[in-house]
């Protein structure tokens, strides 16, 4: 039985030093994605003075909190994630985030439902990754301790997971952190946030939103913040770096992709492709970093593979995430909606066609909702805007290949390099690709968020990022070497005390 009301707005506030507070700058309206006129709820704006509390909140508690037994910071790390979950289910915040972000409900479960298992998995990672080691025979210790507040930029597509990649190893490594939660979904991780905090110290864990990008360049330049992990777009990326270099602090970047799959000429393209491709591609209406944004099909294989596509995309069925039998929700904003049907329109004046089968829902037919139909752009030309730039969006180019070493060359011409894949039969031949391909990640076989190993660094090449998360490596950006070098006094013998 949820407890979920309409009305929100009475329950999300900034949180600062553990009280859930109102916005001293005001309230702004968050729409529906899918009903722009719909008012979702009115959330709270941060001020100057209140950024400034949330960061000295932070700072206050920071060495009490990195004083405590690591498994005594881990248990109150777990049963904090536990909290959020449990917030998410009793008020069904997966359907709140549904209604701000425009997702699929099944999607906004899983992005809501993670923290908890999250929080058990990086405990003991974070355990392993800032172990102490010492060398030279015992008379030099290598240890890790913690930078002291980090600052979370988080991202609209996925928020609350995204919330757990960065907050939970940062909290269990001693770090206390202040959070910017996505100004145009911030109600869900705010009202997950806030029953986390219940579980915390005073102070470990900040929040605050606000609808101006100020608000973001004052978090990340604040001289009370050691820290910065940012997730999105190149250029914020850009500007998040150069705010860091003012102080040498350090950064870690999660930007953008433009992932390419090349799919081998012993590849079929059946119903058991279309259906892994299509997912890969498609999920959260595209709007994944590292999705398939490019697709290289050797032209004997091109129409077959067309076709199991067309095939798989036209059982989609575009609309509310909320109403039954949706499958694909709008995009986030009116503006990407219209960047990419122009990257569309321009790759079909292009030469390239556009096979858009799905099925929009009626009733959303009229609601100006920011729907973009599922669409592959087959044959467009290599410059064209649809190659070049990440769309993130539901659409997907086909481009056709005559020699595997072409299309090697042509996924690693780019600016990014996120994640890429190749997909073969042939051991041999997906292993040579997979060491040519130039991104972070590159997977044999599959591609995207089902397939990432959490237990394995995640992060980027190029302008698709600096540092990594997830993993030993991952764990270990929360942290910072310092390194004790003992030498006996006079007249003593021994090694590290």
């Amino acid at each position: 039985m949820t407890t979920y009301v309409d009305d929100v707005s009475t329950r999300v506030g900034l949180l600062i030093d553990g009280d859930v507070v109102a916005g001293d700058d005001g309230t702004y309206p968050v729409t529906n994605p899918a009903r722009p006129s719909e008012v979702v709820l009115h959330a709270p704006s941060t001020s100057p003075a209140q950024l400034d509390l949330a960061v000295a909140a932070a700072r206050r508690t920071q060495r009490a909190w990195a004083a405590l037994a690591p498994e005594e910071r881990a248990a109150l790390v777990i049963a904090a994630a536990e909290a959020g979950v449990g917030a998410v289910e009793r008020h069904d915040l997966a359907r709140l985030l549904t209604r701000e972000h425009g997702k699929t409900y099944l999607e906004a479960i899983f992005d809501t439902a993670t923290m908890g298992g999250m929080a058990g998995a990086f405990a003991p990672l974070v355990a392993e990754a800032l172990a102490p080691r010492d060398v030279s025979g015992g008379a030099t210790r290598i240890e890790w301790v913690p930078h002291g507040v980090v600052a979370v930029v988080l991202p609209f597509n996925w928020p609350v997971s995204v919330m757990g990649n960065k907050v939970l190893p940062a909290l269990l490594a001693g770090d206390t952190v202040v959070v910017k939660a996505p100004p145009t979904c911030p109600g869900t991780v705010l009202l997950a946030a806030a029953a986390m905090a219940e579980v915390l110290p005073p102070g470990v864990l900040n929040v605050v939103n606000g609808p101006s990008a100020a608000l973001g360049a004052a978090l990340v330049g604040h001289p009370g913040v050691d820290m910065v992990s940012f997730t999105g777009g190149v250029g914020t990326g850009q500007e998040v770096m150069a705010a860091a270099a003012a102080t040498t602090r350090p950064v870690v970047l999660e930007l953008g992709g433009n992932d390419a799959a090349i799919l081998a000429p012993d590849i079929a393209g059946d119903t058991a492709l279309a259906d892994r491709i299509v997912e890969a591609a498609f999920v959260t209406s595209g709007q994944v970093c590292m999705a398939i944004k490019r697709l290289y099909v050797h032209r004997d294989r091109l129409d077959e593979t067309v076709d199991a596509l067309a095939g798989r995309l036209a059982t989609e069925l575009v609309g509310d995430g909320l109403a039954d039998g949706v499958t694909m929700g709008p995009v986030h904003t009116a503006a990407a909606r219209d960047r990419v049907e122009a990257l569309l329109s321009e790759a079909a004046a292009a030469g390239a066609v556009l096979v858009r089968p799905a099925r929009m829902r009626v009733e959303d037919e009229e609601s100006g909702g920011y729907f973009v139909s599922p669409t592959l752009a087959v044959g467009p030309p290599d410059d064209a805007g649809i190659v070049r730039q990440e769309q993130f969006a539901p659409a997907l180019p086909v481009i056709p290949y005559d020699d595997i070493d072409r299309a090697v060359d042509a996924a690693n011409d780019t600016t990014f390099g996120l994640c890429a894949s190749i997909w073969s039969n042939d051991d041999g031949l997906a292993a040579d690709v997979a060491s040519r391909l130039s991104a972070g990640t590159v997977f044999v076989n599959a591609h995207g968020m089902s397939a990432i190993d959490m237990y394995a660094p995640m992060g980027g090449w190029k302008q698709s990022g600096f540092g990594v998360e997830l993993g030993v490596e991952g764990m270990q950006a929360f942290a910072r070497q310092r390194v004790r070098v003992y030498r006996p006094g006079p007249g003593e013998q021994g090694g590290l005390a």
